[in-house]
């Protein structure tokens, strides 16, 4: 068992910082609440059906007889189903078995138990602080990058670069899994973005210019009516494509601002929708996890967009408190701190016509 602050990286001597509010913890990356892009549907257990509703098709013609007109129009239905998958991760810890000379912690306890016992302290203040910043993470990152059969990369083939990560993937089927299964079954439509097929990241993330304003341009002329007109509706962009669209803005000088929403995603607008930087969301996994094959391990398609709204891209937990609740306790017989997490989650593209991806 290791202890989750792993103190190994500090020289133990008389001088070490001895105040755990002074240690300079490494930025949290901002991460958005899940409501601010997801609808979050609560109360789903597994196999819980989503009856989908269609439009009525045409309805209305000529009536000129005294028997009254049928057109015959239907109102067509379908349907998904929810599997949410049970996540949680546990955090154990003793005291005792971290170097006695770690003064942060050991140069303030006052009796026997607390060379044991860290709860209520400042060093347990600190992991649960990181376990929630972790948390919060795995939530997004299952519900986009979930893949039950996530591959890992080849020579020829895109993937994780290392297998054993896989379980940081494998628990449901995400957005991006069901987005590229639509658009392979042309239930989706998708605008191709030409960089991503360069055979170095840095060739794949050197945007033309107005790269990103053509690519939204060809995404919203894909849109259906529907989409376009939806007030709610917003585009979703990787790093890469959100900084080409602000050159653009900025080469053209058109009156722009970036606004920052809650939890500090940046956006812009086009044609009066929201356009969302995700990097805090896709480009940190993407990066670090996965790889367009292992011959020249280039990105994994680096540059997304998504066109749709936060009804269509919904989150699905058994209780929305679950995704914020953190567990820490003291287990006197094993002389043991645990620190815990556990929710359900499942995500879902409800519409295929609601959605237009870019990649």
């Amino acid at each position: 068992m290791a202890n989750t602050i792993d103190i190994s990286g500090y020289t133990l001597n008389p001088s070490e910082q001895t105040e755990l509010s002074q240690f300079i913890v490494k930025q949290f990356m901002i991460q958005p609440t899940v409501s601010q892009i997801h609808m979050v549907w609560t109360g789903v257990k597994m196999k819980e059906q989503i009856a989908l509703v269609g439009r009525m098709g045409k309805s209305g013609i000529l009536d000129t007889s005294c028997i009254r007109p049928e057109s015959g129009a239907t109102v067509p239905t379908s349907e998904k189903f929810w599997e949410p998958a049970n996540i949680g991760d546990t955090f154990i810890n003793c005291a005792v078995t971290m170097n006695g000379l770690f003064k942060a912690y050991f140069g303030k306890i006052n009796r026997y138990a607390e060379k044991f016992n860290i709860e209520g302290s400042d060093l347990d203040k600190l992991i649960i602080a990181m376990v929630e910043d972790s948390m919060s993470k795995a939530i997004l990152r299952f519900a986009w990058f979930g893949d039950k059969a996530v591959p890992t990369a080849g020579a020829a083939a895109a993937g994780l670069k290392v297998a054993g990560n896989a379980k940081f993937y494998n628990a449901i089927d995400g957005l991006w899994k069901q987005i590229f299964a639509g658009v392979t079954a042309t239930t989706i439509k998708k605008v191709a973005i030409s960089e991503n097929a360069q055979v170095t990241l840095p060739l794949q993330l050197a945007l033309a210019a107005d790269k990103a304003r053509t690519t939204f341009d060809a995404m919203y002329a894909a849109a259906t009516p529907e989409l376009r007109a939806n007030p709610d509706a917003f585009i979703l962009v990787s790093g890469n494509l959100f900084q080409n669209y602000y050159q653009s803005l900025i080469s053209k000088g058109q009156v722009y601002d970036i606004n920052i929403l809650q939890n500090g995603l940046q956006t812009l607008s086009y044609l009066g929708k929201l356009v969302i930087n995700m990097e805090t969301v896709w480009d940190t996994d993407l990066f670090a996890d996965f790889v367009d094959n292992t011959t020249n391990n280039a990105g994994y398609l680096p540059n997304r967009a998504v066109f749709s709204h936060m009804n269509n891209l919904p989150i699905a937990t058994l209780n929305e408190a679950d995704l914020s609740l953190i567990e820490s306790f003291w287990d006197p017989k094993e002389r043991k701190n645990y620190t815990a997490y556990g929710y359900t989650v499942d995500a879902k593209v409800i519409r295929e016509d609601e959605i237009v991806v870019a990649y």
